[in-house]
């Protein structure tokens, strides 16, 4: 059987001052995953209120991003399933599993927003803004250090967008990623199989933001 790390990484920093994402992963933790043996990226809960080159958080997510790359050098699994905290908590997952497949990976990221900023782009200066932006190799140098292999615009499909900023729009049409919105996969279901298909990938990573959920029937995501 193949190795399995089932990680517990409730970073909140990426959000702001806002503790939601911790306290969301929490109680996913508590009330749904209670037989599952996790591995727990401990992270800060002291108040923060700075922002440092560019982004909300620097020292804490650094801090944590360090133990979270630690505990999968320690492990080398084969598959890693993560429980957020933010999205920026799937970077180092995601970038290890890319390098692991040497690139042979598509990925479907499941998100209302499109989590494509730069720290430079980006208004609000948060980071569960940026992580893909990142894992496309673009980011602070510090924290590119930290992952294991960019991806490359093809890999992704990004499914469920409805919210995005002007710069995110702009990037994604000149990179040429791979994107469908709510009424696009409503409509047709089989466009989302044929763009994986076409991706001619063998393996798949699914990024699950809750609030791709249609927010009339899920309002609290």
């Amino acid at each position: 059987m193949k190795k399995q790390l089932n990680l517990f990484y409730p970073q909140w920093q990426g959000g702001g001052p806002d503790r939601s994402t911790y306290f969301g992963a929490l109680e996913l933790k508590l009330n749904y995953l209670k037989n599952l043996e996790l591995t727990t990226v401990e992270v800060s809960l002291k108040n923060i209120k700075t922002v440092k080159n560019d982004i909300f958080g620097y020292d804490e997510i650094i801090a944590q991003m360090k133990t979270a790359r630690a505990i999968i050098d320690d492990n080398q699994p084969d598959r890693i399933f993560t429980i957020g905290g933010g999205c920026d908590a799937g970077i180092l997952p995601l970038s290890y599993l890319n390098h692991k497949l040497n690139g042979d990976l598509t990925v479907l990221w499941f998100d209302a927003h499109g989590d494509i900023n730069s720290p430079l782009t980006s208004k609000s200066k948060h980071f569960y803004g940026m992580p893909v932006r990142a894992l496309l190799g673009e980011s602070d140098r510090r924290i590119l250090d930290l992952t294991y292999l960019n991806l490359l615009p093809q890999q992704l499909l990004m499914l469920g967008l409805r919210d995005l900023d002007e710069a995110e729009a702009k990037y994604i049409k000149k990179e040429n990623i791979s994107a469908l919105g709510v009424a696009e996969i409503e409509k047709n279901l089989e466009t989302v199989i044929t763009s994986v298909k076409a991706k001619r990938n063998s393996s798949i990573y699914i990024h699950l933001d809750l609030d791709v959920l249609d927010p009339e029937e899920f309002p609290y995501t």
